[in-house]
């Protein structure tokens, strides 16, 4: 899946030239400095020298390096290259670039939030860059936020027992993807990236509404439950949904509702294991309240009314409202 997060066009790295490239001196970056500022100085030392030459050319030489860099794996240091090129040329057009390449560095560093809003400011300021009109800056901001979220660590709960903030911020980037670059070639990444999103927060939503069964709070569970099943239809827990729906509904009363619960499971989903155990839980409620009933009057949710607090005695030591005894 690596692949998904370069460029579009862009070829993957030669591992062997990697390997090659790691072995060299780390003072290479230092020497090419070196040698980038003593032309700056010689150049200036000529008689008329020709600045915008001179300004282009060095802003193309250090993005170059920044690039090399990049392209060897060395993502500090070609973000050191980048940032130089980023504040020194800020008109050059190696500038916009190197925006990009920093974007791509934290990426690749894990820096994940730094990356996403790198990614969504270059899109502010560069709308009509290829990349940003071609969806892959949107993408990638997508990316970032799903790298950003909790996953399975040793050690740690599950990913569904922790926060899913950041879950929440890619889908809606996704969202944005799909309103501004329908037609985009990312377009099947972004949706398998979606459907993955929208499974792992389901799970989040199944954990929470186990939580509230657990601890005899069927009403906050059904909540959870059925806004799960409006939002995230056919993620792949339709089945485990209906089915724990139906139970909720059978621990609060509610006959007619968890019987149409289990009639849909048994219906949509014949071959999962819930469905073939949403027969014997209609069995079990036909033979207990009978066939259906529409009218079947449903239970009262109403809090129950609190006791008036006491009424203030008086300096008698009788209640304000204490009514006078009759003669």
């Amino acid at each position: 899946m690596r692949w998904l997060f370069r460029r579009p066009g862009e070829r993957s790295p030669d591992l062997c030239a990697k390997n090659a490239k790691r072995s060299k001196s780390a003072s290479r970056a230092c020497i090419r400095q070196l040698l980038v500022a003593s032309a700056v100085v010689a150049s200036g030392c000529a008689t008329a020298p020709d600045l915008a030459a001179q300004y282009g050319q060095t802003a193309r030489e250090n993005y170059e390096l920044a690039e090399a860099e990049f392209k060897d794996r060395d993502w500090e240091e070609a973000t050191t290259f980048a940032d130089f090129v980023r504040v020194r040329f800020p008109f050059s057009r190696y500038a916009v670039e190197a925006e990009l390449l920093v974007a791509r560095a934290d990426f690749e560093l894990k820096n994940y939030t730094t990356a996403a809003d790198a990614f969504k400011m270059f899109a502010k300021l560069h709308p009509t860059h290829k990349h940003v009109r071609n969806g892959w800056v949107s993408y990638m901001t997508a990316v970032c936020a799903v790298m950003a979220a909790p996953d399975d660590v040793i050690f740690l709960p599950p990913h569904y027992q922790r926060d899913q903030s950041q879950l929440k911020v890619a889908l809606d980037e996704i969202a944005y993807f799909f309103d501004h670059h329908p037609d985009s070639e990312l377009a099947v990444h972004a949706a398998a990236l979606r459907d993955d999103v929208q499974r792992r927060l389901l799970e989040h939503e199944l954990y929470v509404a186990q939580f509230y069964l657990d601890r005899d709070r069927p009403y906050a569970a059904v909540g959870r439950l059925e806004a799960a099943h409006a939002r995230f239809p056919g993620a792949g827990f339709d089945a485990d949904i209906l089915f724990m729906l139906g139970i909720t509904y059978l621990r609060m009363d509610e006959v007619e509702l968890a019987r149409n619960t289990f009639s849909k499971l048994q219906v949509k989903h014949p071959q999962h294991h819930h469905g073939k155990q949403a027969r014997i839980y209609l069995n079990h409620i036909y033979k207990t309240y009978g066939p259906a009933d529409p009218s079947r009057p449903r239970p009262d949710y109403k809090p129950p009314r609190p006791k008036p607090p006491p009424r203030p005695k008086t300096a008698q030591g009788k209640s304000a409202n204490a009514q006078p005894p009759q003669r």
